[in-house]
């Protein structure tokens, strides 16, 4: 009597179980969720698996808080969906998880449209394709967090619209750096500065649109260092770039495939300070391009190193 073949048999049915166990496990699920209908993300959230996408429909009027164990999923508005953060007290969105895409929404209400806040490590999110309005600041990461901010619309908030602090970092206008294409970001209209970055942070800003902002178009300090490269940067209320209290501001991608131009500024949309300014030591670097203010092209002080190139 052949002994081999129901162990064989029963060894291919172990291996076919296992196979079918890897791949049940490991595809990413699609779940959708409507909040018209009652539905909320918040409670959908603890079922999301990593790789997991939930398609958003309707008016979601919830804080929704993802917490820190949430890792690498996808939150799609589908261009369609809105979340309006109750009141002012709360973020409209409060990331501590990791690898977290937030793309598709309208997203208003609430103390910052969208907040990446590190306990232990920071946070991290791509941030794609939103339009941000009629919150707080627009988006803020604190303690550590790390951004990718491309195709978004942030306009019209009461602060800051992008606000970077406490060794965080951000690509803002771009995913990848190695992408030939630039994702730009127009930042418009907001009741501070564009974009602010402090407190030992730092961010790369390329092709975006910064403009009316009643603070200035771009603000960098405490110890902090930007690269800002090929943005256009009309009428803030402020200077087009300022740096301060030890800060510092590469006009130029050094070292990357990279490779845009300068910034600049409509002669008639001119920023209502100077193009760019150094104040209580750090340094500016590399070329101004057309940035420009009411004030003149520039204006720093004997605390800063000056290595901008005049065109």
């Amino acid at each position: 009597m052949d002994t081999t073949r129901p162990r064989e048999v029963s060894r291919f049915a172990g291996c076919v179980m296992c196979l079918w166990l890897l791949v049940s496990t490991g595809e990413a699920a699609t779940v959708a969720v409507d909040c018209d209908t009652g539905g909320t993300i918040g409670g959908r959230l603890s079922s999301l698996r990593p790789g997991d996408t939930l398609a958003v429909g309707g008016t979601c009027n919830e804080n929704v808080v993802i917490p820190a164990e949430v890792v690498r999923i996808t939150l799609d508005g589908q261009g369609k969906a809105t979340i309006q953060g109750p009141g002012t007290v709360s973020d409209t969105i409060f990331v501590r998880g990791k690898e977290i895409t937030i793309k598709g929404f309208t997203i208003t209400g609430g103390r910052d449209g969208i907040h990446l806040s590190g306990a232990a490590a920071g946070a991290s999110a791509v941030i794609d394709g939103n339009t941000i309005h009629s919150t707080g600041r627009g988006i803020h990461l604190d303690g550590g967090s790390v951004a990718r901010i491309a195709n978004n619309k942030i306009h019209n908030n009461r602060g800051v619209g992008i606000n970077v602090i406490e060794n965080s970092y951000a690509r803002i206008g771009f995913i990848i750096p190695s992408d030939a294409k630039l994702g730009p970001n127009a930042i418009q209209n907001n009741g501070g500065h564009g974009i602010a970055v402090a407190r030992a942070s730092s961010a790369w800003v390329v092709g975006n649109m910064i403009a009316n902002n009643k603070g200035s178009g771009i603000v960098v300090n405490r110890s902090s260092q930007l690269d800002v490269v090929a943005n256009t940067i009309n009428g803030n209320g402020g200077d087009g770039v300022s740096a301060s209290h030890n800060a510092g501001v590469n006009l130029r991608s050094e070292g990357t495939p990279r490779r845009e131009g300068p910034n600049q500024t409509d002669t008639v949309l001119k920023n209502n300070g100077v193009g760019i300014r150094c104040t209580i030591g750090g340094y500016v670097d590399g070329p101004l391009g057309t940035l420009i203010g009411t004030k003149g092209a520039k204006e720093i002080d004997n605390t800063c190193i000056d290595r901008v190139t005049l065109p």
